[in-house]
């Protein structure tokens, strides 16, 4: 690996190579890899590429539609629309046959969306909270604004677990057919990695 560090602009660049301790295949390379994520990499998993809205949203509700024991969800995005009605309505559905439904959404990226749908999941049993909401009257919450959680995860009942970039939003339907439908990546996994998205 080549590093190039510069400084202001009349500086010439410094560059110097770091030679690897180890390759991909060491098992210290496994290790260093779990101490910088928190969590160890563990062997044993299936992973599944889901690819933009129209393989993604079936998958995520199908599971929570399937769900035995308990649904957790955490995500950015969730705006009113289709997909975020179609997800309020499999989630409440589930709470309301007695399966421990937990949803966290982040208080800024849900910004959209239509408070009935958090009033229908709470309603139903969902357990519904918002992270990091602001509230004007305390006099530091203006300095905690950009810290947002970004995750996008869906376990289901500790067996199944989702994670990748899409949202909760109509904007992700679709194959990525033109501007207004996003492309995005979402993940499948099933194994013991599943116990540590939980």
């Amino acid at each position: 690996m080549i590093v190039f560090v510069t400084g202001c602009s009349s500086e010439r660049p410094v560059a110097y190579r770091i030679a690897p301790s180890f390759t991909v295949k060491d098992p210290q390379f496994a290790r260093s890899m779990g101490n910088m994520l928190s969590t160890p990499l563990v062997p044993g998993n299936s992973i599944t590429t889901l690819l933009n809205g129209d393989e993604i949203f079936p998958e995520l509700l199908g599971s929570v539609r399937a769900a035995k024991k308990s649904v957790n969800f955490e995500t950015y995005i969730y705006w009113s629309g289709k997909v975020g009605e179609e997800m309020c309505d499999a989630l409440a559905e589930r709470a309301s046959a007695g399966v421990a439904v937990h949803v966290l959404i982040d208080w800024y990226g849900s910004d959209r969306i239509d408070e009935k749908y958090i009033k229908r999941m709470q309603d139903a049993g969902c357990v519904v909270q918002k992270y990091h909401a602001f509230h004007f009257w305390l006099p530091d919450t203006w300095k905690q604004l950009d810290h947002r959680t970004h995750r996008k995860l869906l376990i289901v009942d500790g067996l199944v677990g989702f994670t990748g970039g899409v949202g909760i939003a109509d904007e992700w339907e679709g194959h990525a057919q033109d501007a207004d439908h996003w492309r995005d990546s979402h993940f499948r996994v099933e194994g013991p990695g599943v116990a540590q998205l939980q």
